[in-house]
């Protein structure tokens, strides 16, 4: 979400991506409630003038660049080409890092390989528009790491435009064992898929571990096409951070996110948008292959999102398996500080077929949508059954006519639903939570208003508490110990109810 900074996370799993050179030291503190235990861990960052410097750095313009001038570092190689895929394939095994000249075109006929031992960088040099990368591959990734039999290690992608134009491509893809790679400030569109980590291509390829502490960062995924098999991003890895993106339009192809397994992984401060017809903004599952180290998608941070999805699709969010007759499990996630908000013909806005998931300080607005359901908890098929479905403190809403029924424990043991705050004017049959739960602190009536700071809510910051709210000090004691802002819990007597803390 755009209201909180990247500096600071919450949760059992956290990322981040040091731009600056320099030595930084990260705190962890881990808060059961009562107790505090906090370790400091340095990061050095290192100047990529001195890593790359000399001739390790090659700037490539369609005029032949001069060193020293427009950006292009002093004493660095210089090449005149217009050809993307070829000055890197001609000249990685000497040149560590290619920088291409921002506002010039390159093309781009096959993939660029990333096939030598890093650390390396791909990137732009000099000011104005990202270098475009006019692509005409098919089949292949624009740019690719590594290749099938090749471990290659520490790359990093960044600050490209890179247009698949419309052919049968990726943008970015991974093949053989990788690990340490990035990729930064990359704008991909018109590909089949943005970026592919798919663990069924490991697994034929031999690959004994999934790709292994990968970042996709404050990068675009926009207008996918190819239809069946395209996504937005389709990942499977470990130790892998998705943060600050903007992810939309994959109407001509399948879902924005698709993971068929991931592991110790962080899915945070993205917008997400417009999938195709009847198909998924997230569909989180964990398919049953070959490689390690786990068979369920698990220890998943999830937070601080903008869920919005198109036309067609019934369920916004989904974590556990892709039909009913797949035994893929998915368990220990996160949900919290993420903005819902579904389109008109949204069923559900999250779908729950895992075991311990915790969702708390979310903010789901139903207005318009076919059934004003914020989340089911239920079995899909074959899977384990759900368990250990823990909703705390989030803020559900509709402004339109019909039922209100945000939570629903279909089936499980070991739900709980607690100090949720549920508000629906104009509903005609409203509830609360549904099924079998233990419950506490919930709206009793949603049809009351919790005097929200605007009267009638569009963006998170409505949803705030007003001074005169009885949501305020409503809550009781849950391991909830932050807000959807990061205030502390409670502020103030009793902690309150939804997603809001009052300050």
């Amino acid at each position: 979400m755009p209201n909180l900074s990247r500096n600071l996370a919450t949760g059992p799993v956290a990322a981040h991506v040091f731009e600056t050179p320099g030595t930084y030291t990260v705190c962890a503190t881990a808060f059961d409630g009562q107790n505090t235990a906090s370790r400091s861990i340095e990061i050095t960052v290192t100047d990529p003038n001195v890593v790359f410097s000399g001739t390790n750095t090659l700037c490539v313009g369609n005029a032949l660049p001069v060193q020293g001038q427009g950006g292009c570092p002093a004493n660095a190689a210089v090449l005149q080409s217009n050809d993307f895929d070829a000055a890197i394939n001609n000249n990685i095994a000497n040149r560590k890092r290619i920088l291409f000249k921002r506002g010039d075109t390159f093309n781009a006929n096959t993939s660029s390989q990333l096939d030598v031992a890093g650390p390396g960088l791909i990137g732009a040099y000099g000011t104005g528009a990202k270098p475009l990368i006019e692509s005409t591959a098919s089949g292949v990734g624009i740019v690719e790491f590594s290749r099938s039999g090749l471990t290659i290690n520490d790359w990093r992608v960044m600050d490209l435009n890179l247009d698949g134009n419309s052919a049968d491509s990726f943008g970015v893809q991974f093949l053989g064992d990788a690990a340490h790679h990035l990729v930064l400030r990359v704008d991909i569109h018109h590909v089949k898929v943005g970026a592919r980590m798919s663990p069924f291509v490991a697994d034929a390829l031999g690959n004994d571990t999934l790709w292994d502490a990968v970042g996709i960062v404050d990068s675009t995924i926009t207008t996918l096409v190819g239809g069946s098999g395209g996504n937005g991003l389709y990942v499977g890895a470990q130790r892998f951070a998705l943060m600050g993106n903007v992810f939309s339009d994959s109407t001509g192809a399948e879902h924005i996110l698709r993971t068929p397994n991931i592991y110790k992984s962080v899915i945070s401060h993205n917008s997400m948008s417009t999938p195709a017809s009847a198909k998924h903004v997230v569909k989180l599952q964990a398919a049953v292959f070959g490689v390690s180290p786990s068979t369920f998608s698990e220890q998943i941070v999830m937070s601080d999102n903008k869920f919005t999805t198109g036309a067609g699709a019934a369920w916004t969010v989904t974590l556990g398996p892709q039909d009913a007759a797949e035994n893929e499990k998915v368990r220990n996630v996160i949900v919290e500080r993420n903005w819902f908000a579904p389109h008109a013909g949204q069923q559900v806005a999250l779908m729950i077929w895992a075991q311990d998931v915790t969702v708390r300080n979310n903010v789901f607005n139903l207005t318009g949508t076919s059934d004003k359901r914020a989340m089911i908890i239920e079995r899909r098929g074959i899977e384990p059954p759900p368990a250990n479905v823990h909703v705390y403190n989030n803020t559900f809403y509709s402004n339109s006519t019909g039922n209100f029924a945000p939570i629903a424990f279909a089936t499980g043991a070991g739900m709980i639903a607690r100090n949720n705050l549920g508000y629906a004017p104009l509903a005609s049959n409203p509830g609360m939570v549904s099924g079998s739960a233990t419950q506490g602190n919930n709206t009793t009536n949603p049809l009351l208003s919790p005097a929200f700071m605007v009267p009638t809510p569009a963006a998170p910051v409505d949803f705030a508490l007003g001074a005169l709210s009885t949501s305020i000090n409503a809550g009781m004691s849950v391991p909830v110990f932050s807000d959807f802002f990061r205030r502390s819990r409670p502020l103030s007597g009793a902690i309150d109810r939804g997603a809001f803390e009052r300050p």
